[in-house]
């Protein structure tokens, strides 16, 4: 019962992350760019600051990826596809989501009925626990509070996922072990913990243009 009871406190402290992170992130996806004094604050386990550089530096890559995602919670499965072009241009398609961000411009769009938003509505998918950008930064946040969490050392690896290599850190916490693996140039490859299951299912370096229309 006990058990029980920490892991449905961990999964409620993960949905209200993802949730922070989410409305963190809007003015980031509308074209505002945050800004560090010191950059980015590393945990100072190597292990974990292995994985989170390469977190980091995966909101200003380039890359096509694809990913399968499990939401645990009703045992829902959804793929996932992020086509990045630099820091201010990315498409991320969940499910029949659809966000754009094209330097200034921004849009939702439901593939299904071609209906599009000027906006980034993280809501709209929210069944799945996933926030728009949780292949780099809501990884990076989430890896980070689990890493100040920690009941014991992290362990790191590394381990080729979907033909690329990746640099992996299990983390221990009350009730599980977080793992989080990132590709040298980001960005998230896997994660796997109480609430999600991510996998990278394809990489490439090509971004295809078309992927920025709207719908």
């Amino acid at each position: 019962m006990a058990r029980r009871a920490s892991r449905t406190a961990r999964r409620a402290g993960a949905l209200a992350a993802v949730a922070a992170a989410a409305i963190a992130l809007a003015g980031c996806f509308t074209g505002e760019r945050p800004t560090l004094a010191d950059g980015p604050a590393m945990s100072g386990d190597p292990a974990v600051d292995a994985v989170l550089q390469r977190l980091d530096a995966a909101r200003t890559s380039t890359f096509s990826v694809g990913y399968d995602v499990l939401t645990r919670f009703g045992d829902k499965r959804t793929a996932v596809t992020v086509v990045q072009a630099g820091p201010a241009r990315r498409v991320i398609t969940v499910g029949h989501i659809k966000f754009v961000v094209d330097d200034t411009a921004a849009a939702t769009c439901d593939l299904d009925t071609s209906a599009c938003s000027t906006t980034i509505d993280a809501a709209r998918i929210s069944d799945t626990q996933l926030a728009p950008d949780f292949f780099a930064t809501s990884a990076a946040i989430r890896l980070r509070r689990d890493a100040a969490a920690r009941i014991a050392p992290a362990v790191g690896s590394t381990e080729p996922i979907a033909g690329q290599q990746a640099t992996c850190v299990a983390v221990p916490v009350t009730g599980s072990t977080e793992t989080y693996c990132a590709l040298d140039g980001g960005p998230l490859a896997r994660l796997d913990a109480a609430d999600l299951r991510i996998d990278l299912t394809s990489w490439s370096a090509a971004v295809d243009e078309a992927q920025f229309e709207a719908s």
